[in-house]
């Protein structure tokens, strides 16, 4: 699991700051698009393909952009009934807090274009849950 949070930290790390500040004209679904692009180039190189597979089991099957949301996709080792998604999804919560709540440029830009982030998870039992965060949430 810190594998996951690792990885999605450093995404959101390196697309941040390589993509957002490129072009202040750029709408919500712009900026999201070029997150999740960097995202996957981050995570997969240029070669790579998903779906990833990280030390925990867990595989990053996807990550993409829908309107004003980066989405990343996950497939659970385990059915929905046996997963502690809340301690999953605030470990993820703080570990991104850490990253860019003192950071008073990227979270106006996150802020300003209403960019949220879906974390889609599909469980063993053919479960989906969505869970969707705000900066405003992450920064609490």
């Amino acid at each position: 699991m810190k594998q996951v949070i690792k990885l999605a930290i450093l995404f959101l790390c390196f697309a941040i700051f390589s993509n957002v500040h490129a072009s202040e004209t750029d709408n919500a679904a712009e900026i999201s698009k070029a997150l999740a692009d960097s995202a996957k180039k981050s995570l997969l190189g240029d070669e790579g393909k998903f779906p990833l597979k990280v030390k925990s089991d867990y595989e990053i099957t996807n990550i993409s952009a829908n309107n004003n949301n980066v989405v990343f996709e996950y497939k659970m080792p385990t059915d929905s009934k046996n997963t502690a998604l809340n301690e999953f999804i605030e470990n993820v919560r703080l570990g991104i807090k850490g990253q860019f709540c003192d950071k008073p440029d990227v979270f106006n830009v996150l802020n300003t274009y209403d960019i949220g982030f879906i974390f889609q998870f599909e469980f063993s039992d053919k479960r989906k849950i969505p869970v969707t965060l705000s900066i405003k949430e992450i920064c609490l």
